[in-house]
């Protein structure tokens, strides 16, 4: 594979639009240039509407010019919740025949016409029980890939490569922690996406349909407050047991157990179907992850050590970027993803 120039890695998120600026990439030790985010207008993502395209360029332009970014080479990330992922074993199929298999198999499952889609597959090694070549098949409708491209061009950029949003935290996730055989946890307004990290490499993805919204609304619901008076309650107090008598525990709770069962399931599937051990350890990124007791919380339901990401991590920040790097830090763990893809 050929090596991208330097660009820009744009993360395209319900409630804001960031945007990540290095140089060095492929070093040991890329710097930061320029860093941003702009508040996403409400119902654009995935629209197909001229207009709705047009709102999310004219975000994308303000954030450029607002972070005083020139460089109009991107790298963009796809919505999780519109990808489709799926195991496949293939037994007595040779290496050089994979491709093929994958293909019309493939049909089987992606529930789209496959010219309809834009489909990889990442190469997950051998059953040996059944000697079967283990694949995860990755397929994106080529409707969204357009709409962000769409998108990119109206901003006057140019879009030299889309990946998924597992991808991009793996990348910035395996580089910061180093962590070999890892969960990852990314929190966003509508959606938790669930990814599974090993050696690097994407092996297990999944989007569960509820988000940091699904809190704030079941504040507003309990609690008989406007939804901006329930959004600070959330980030002020979270999910820290004790605080307000425990009322805040008790009003969340229920909606993370929703999320962490579904957590489970995703392991035991990864596990029956790999023959692979569950990982150990959970790193957490997204704007919802930033919620007070959060990590302590996973940690104790799923028994394993959870912990905030820090993307920046082994990042050269220069002093002026410090103080906001530290308060915002794994918010940005798919848009430094995206600017450290260097092939």
């Amino acid at each position: 594979m050929s090596k991208l120039p330097d660009h820009v890695g744009i993360d395209f998120g319900n409630h804001s639009v960031k945007a990540v600026e290095l140089k060095g990439v492929g070093t040991n030790s890329p710097e930061l240039i320029n860093f941003g985010s702009q508040r996403t207008p409400h119902g654009v993502i995935n629209s197909e509407d001229d207009m709705h395209q047009n709102q999310l360029a004219d975000a994308v332009k303000t954030l450029f010019s607002t972070a005083k970014m020139r460089n109009k080479l991107v790298v963009m990330a796809l919505p999780e919740s519109s990808i489709f992922t799926r195991f496949l074993e293939f037994p007595g199929v040779k290496e050089e025949e994979l491709e093929n298999a994958v293909y019309y198999q493939a049909k089987e499952y992606i529930p789209m016409p496959i010219d309809d889609v834009h489909m990889n597959y990442v190469p997950l090694g051998i059953n040996p029980e059944k000697n079967a070549q283990k694949v995860l098949l990755v397929a994106a409708p080529k409707k969204i890939i357009q709409i962000y491209q769409s998108v990119a061009l109206k901003a006057g950029l140019e879009p030299i490569a889309i990946e998924t949003e597992s991808i991009a935290i793996g990348r910035s996730m395996f580089r910061s922690s180093g962590m070999k055989h890892v969960v990852m946890l990314d929190f966003g307004a509508t959606s938790t996406d669930m990814s599974i990290m090993l050696d690097g490499q994407l092996v297990f993805s999944q989007s569960i349909a509820i988000g940091s919204d699904s809190l704030t609304q079941t504040i507003v619901n309990k609690f008989n407050f406007e939804y901006q008076q329930a959004e600070e309650y959330k980030r002020n107090y979270g999910v820290v047991e004790g605080i307000l008598e425990g009322k805040m525990y008790a009003t969340l709770s229920p909606i993370l157990e929703a999320i962490m069962n579904e957590v489970s399931r995703g392991i035991e599937f990864y596990k029956n179907k790999t023959l692979s051990p569950a990982p150990n350890n959970v790193l957490l990124s997204g704007d919802g992850a930033l919620l007070p007791g959060l990590a302590d919380y996973i940690s104790k339901v799923l028994g394993v050590s959870a912990v905030l990401s820090d993307p920046w991590k082994n990042i050269a920040v220069p002093d002026k970027f410090r103080n906001i790097v530290t308060k915002s830090a794994s918010s940005y763990s798919v848009a430094i993803g995206l600017a450290l893809k260097d092939e």
